[in-house]
């Protein structure tokens, strides 16, 4: 009976924090999205507080190079973000004529769908009043999404730099309020240790991705090679879908670039080819057994948090099931060590 009573409260615990998690995303996707930068960004303030400067220097330095790098890239892939938007039309047009059989098939049981409506309606009464509810237009919907994701965007970089400015003082007043510090302060360097590990060998894993994909456009004549490569790392952080994604997009982009079916499909294939290298090959080595997870554990997450964060989730996925399952992987191994009896020393 404890234990139906314990499930059942550790259920009812899950659904109250993932009501809360979707309810208040906008106060807590900020927080996670500034976490996840502080992990893979604190090196780097480690590293100038150690020629002398104070944390909240490094700090600062870390911040305006992370908005600098990100304006920067926006400004270089301006070009053939717009260049790509003026070929849309061709794409289109050029779908158009290579599926033109399938396009008539389905024009012509649209007519017939239609057709049968009317004859169906015809059959009735008299048409009553219909009334049509008319909510906020498209540009008011865009504007406030645009507006909200500024807001997002600046409290995240505000938080981030208040942690890598804060976060050691911070820490260091905290564990002075513990009793078991030692302990603590073993378990959670040992987590942060783990999980930044991790955060680093994907980073590092994407970023040959996004190289050897640019790469490999820029071989098969692609425009714009090192767009497809930035695409590319950034998709790869998203399991499952980013890939798809990715190579939905490539033969979309080899349809508007080449005219042989050949040449065509050796654009998605080619990144097929780097992904499954990296999935099969390259990933279960650099992680280990030991930040591997369930692929649907992976699939569930991503649903989950996606549900609750949409893109931003998704991005967020992995990381927090990967911590997730360490801290769980400490705590049982902490609470079976202590529960082992203690060997005697032999006489």
């Amino acid at each position: 009976m404890r234990d139906v009573q314990s499930y059942a409260v550790i259920g009812l615990f899950v659904l109250a924090a993932g009501s809360a998690l979707y309810v208040a995303s906008e106060l807590f996707l900020p927080i996670f999205l500034a976490l996840f930068l502080c992990v893979i960004l604190y090196p780097a303030v480690r590293t100038i507080s150690a020629i002398g400067l104070p944390d909240w220097c490094g700090a600062l330095v870390v911040v305006l190079g992370l908005v600098g790098m990100a304006g920067l890239a926006l400004f270089q892939l301006s070009d053939p973000v717009m260049y790509w938007l003026d070929e849309l039309p061709e794409i289109v047009r050029k779908l158009e004529r290579e599926f033109w059989g399938l396009r008539q098939s389905i024009e012509e049981a649209s007519q017939a769908t239609e057709k049968l409506k009317d004859m169906a309606g015809s059959g009735g009464g008299g048409a009553g009043d219909t009334v049509v509810v008319q909510g906020p237009s498209f540009l008011r919907q865009l504007a406030n999404y645009t507006w909200l994701t500024m807001a997002q965007i600046v409290m995240t970089l505000g938080l981030l730099y208040m942690l890598l400015a804060q976060g050691r003082r911070a820490a260091r007043s905290y564990m002075r309020r513990i009793e078991n510090r030692s302990a603590f302060v073993a378990f959670m360097g040992a987590v942060q240790e783990k999980f930044s590990t991790y955060v680093r060998a994907l980073t590092a894993i994407n970023l040959c991705v996004g190289a050897l994909t640019a790469l490999a456009m820029l071989l098969l004549g692609m425009p714009n090679p090192v767009m497809w490569g930035l695409l590319a790392f950034f998709l790869n952080f998203l399991p499952f879908v980013g890939p798809l994604a990715m190579l939905a997009v490539l033969t979309l982009a080899g349809l508007a670039s080449f005219d042989t079916w050949f040449a065509i499909a050796s654009v998605p294939a080619a990144f097929a080819l780097i992904n499954a290298v990296e999935c099969y090959a390259v990933t279960p080595v650099v992680m280990g057994r030991t930040m591997t997870l369930n692929p649907i554990l992976i699939f569930i997450s991503m649903l989950f948090w996606t549900w609750c964060w949409g893109m931003p989730g998704a991005f967020l996925a992995a990381p927090i099931s990967v911590f997730a399952k360490l801290i769980y992987d400490f705590v049982i191994g902490h609470s079976e060590n202590h529960g082992q009896p203690q060997a005697t020393p032999s006489a």
